[in-house]
């Protein structure tokens, strides 16, 4: 679950710390204050985008940090963790912090170490649920309506979904290569030409993995020459000709040898420094010989400096159509030999990829024929699910369906199904999709009705709705509110509401409110108790100017909850 949430200087925020609770939290407040900008927060933590125009004006950088901690099963969380490199806590928690500079140069950690978006992307799914305002639209995609059903089956079930997705990539993908096989003729003479003169010209570079630094380097070495003479001339003259008085270091150092190896013979406390000076004289006069080679080998080779940037510059034109390194040159060629040797020997090849697609398509059709058949009886578990839910949510005598049509000949990633979700809002009335029957209340409560059921059977440790009570109200919002506080019991449960009957259900009570001083605008965000939460309360029901009466009604309607 989400325990707790910093925000640092994000659009309408300054400093702000939210604790959430287990169960169910609410989060109130007037249009505008910025309720919707703590679901944005969460949803950056989750891998949504985070810019430099969402760092709040004045301000150097915009941080966002979640903390949470996992109440289930943790086996699936931690394998994700060691996928991208993170060893779990033994606490169980997981710090995630997001964080944008002025510059657009933004960072990602997981429990203080720098990950990629994508790596916490595969990670957040099993942390959050979001349910955005805009989420209802969903329902009336039946694109999607494929995806909400299989998230109601189970791991095999998914397993095969995953199984099957893989399946079709390499399908469509020897499918994409046989094509080029059929080509006429002409096109085929044309790849080989052009193959055959990509492959010539990389081998008669004759390139080596680490030639390009190599080649800097000498390029390097060749322009500084007569400095390196130079330097290598004067460290020679100093250490073994003539450093002072003529004499050398090496002179001088044996000359201090001597003298110690006499103090020595009197005082033999000092061998150690004997050693270490004769160790000194020996390192440097076993250097001598090789220095001389060096400098003595230092050539001014105008033509050497030519041949080295004549070669960088063919590294170069071949990194620009080839690839950006030596080893993607090289990779390119091998490819490019494969691909060759295909196109020569095409009837064989040909062949040998007919065979294996249609093998291919053989396991395909026994998986699809799995995944369909587990859709159809779990689009009849669906259906009674929803339908008990939403008598819950007062729409008693509602139908809903799950229309689940079936092309055997479907080659596709979804497999060989099209679904797409239907209701009859009334007793009497055809089933319909939903785009042409459902209200704005309707919809949100056909999608609480969904989520309600998937939270019983999906993996992630909290959900949020954001404003799902959209178009409701009496009864209806009491139903909603009952329903939410219900899903709260088996996942953590936040909500952004404006109804009051939701609101007084809550286990944890968030506030947010904006202030304007001067020219300075932002919110802040309060974790209510007691008479603040009572206060907020009568402020949602405020009926007329009588304050008491709309105090009476919210302490009434808190504890009427509490009774439940």
């Amino acid at each position: 679950m989400l325990q707790e949430l910093y925000i640092n200087n994000y659009i309408i925020f300054n400093k702000e710390k939210v604790r959430f609770t287990e169960g169910f939290n609410v989060i109130t407040g007037e249009t505008g204050s910025g309720k919707s900008v703590i679901i944005d927060a969460i949803g950056v933590l989750c891998g949504g985008k985070l810019s430099k125009d969402d760092i709040k004006t004045g301000a150097q950088k915009a941080v966002i940090q979640g903390l949470f901690i996992i109440d289930n099963d943790t086996s699936e969380i931690d394998e994700k963790l060691i996928d991208i490199g993170i060893n779990p806590e033994e606490d169980k928690s997981i710090l995630i912090q997001r964080e944008v500079n002025l510059s657009g140069k933004s960072f990602c950690r997981i429990n203080g170490q720098t990950v990629t978006l994508t790596m916490l992307r595969t990670v957040a799914p099993l942390l959050m649920d979001i349910v955005a305002q805009n989420e209802h639209q969903i329902l009336f995609k039946p694109s999607m309506h494929i995806k909400l059903l299989d998230s109601f089956g189970s791991d095999e079930f998914n397993s095969k979904l995953k199984e099957l997705y893989q399946l079709v990539n390499n399908i469509k993908d020897m499918e994409g290569k046989l094509q080029d096989l059929y080509g006429t003729t002409q096109e085929r003479e044309r790849k080989l030409d052009l193959l055959k003169y990509q492959i010539d010209e990389i081998e008669k570079a004759n390139l080596y993995p680490d030639e390009y630094d190599k080649l800097i380097n000498r390029k390097n070495i060749l322009n500084n020459s007569e400095k390196l003479y130079n330097y290598a001339s004067e460290i020679y003259k100093d250490l073994f000709q003539d450093y002072i008085n003529n004499r050398s270091v090496l002179d001088v150092i044996g000359n201090s040898l001597e003298l110690i190896e006499d103090i020595c013979q009197i005082d033999e406390s000092l061998h150690e420094y004997r050693d270490c000076i004769a160790d000194i004289y020996f390192k440097l006069e076993d250097l001598k010989i090789p220095l001389r080679q060096y400098r003595d080998n230092i050539e001014f080779d105008s033509g050497e400096i030519q041949a080295v940037e004549e070669r960088l510059d063919l590294i170069d034109k071949l990194s620009r159509k080839y690839g950006s390194t030596i080893d993607k040159i090289l990779e390119f060629k091998l490819e490019a030999i494969k691909e060759y040797e295909e196109l020569k020997n095409s009837e064989t090849v040909i062949k040998e990829y007919e065979d294996n697609i249609g093998l291919m398509k053989k396991k395909y059709s026994d998986i699809a024929f799995y995944i369909s058949n587990n859709r159809y009886r779990l689009a009849k578990m669906l259906e009674k699910a929803v339908e008990k839910e939403l008598r819950d949510l007062n729409m008693v005598g509602a139908k809903f369906l799950v229309n689940v049509k079936t092309d055997k000949e479907k080659i596709s990633k979804d497999g060989i199904d099209v679904v797409e979700f239907m209701l009859s809002a009334n007793p009497g009335e055809p089933e319909k999709p939903l785009i042409k029957v459902a209200s704005g209340g309707e919809v949100s409560r056909v999608l609480l009705a969904i989520k309600s059921v998937l939270s019983r059977f999906q993996k992630h440790e909290s959900i949020i709705f954001d404003e799902i009570d959209a178009g409701i109200g009496g009864h209806t919002a009491n139903a909603v509110g009952e329903k939410l506080r219900n899903i709260s019991k088996n996942i953590q449960t936040i909500c952004i509401t404006h109804l009051p009957q939701i609101a007084c259900l809550a286990d944890n009570h968030i506030c947010v409110r904006k202030y304007i001083e001067e020219k300075n605008t932002y919110s802040k965000i309060i974790n209510l108790e007691n008479n603040e939460r009572i206060n907020e309360i009568a402020k949602m029901i405020a009926l007329g100017d009588d304050s008491n009466f709309s105090l009476n009604m919210a302490r009434e309607l808190i504890d009427s909850k509490k009774a439940l």
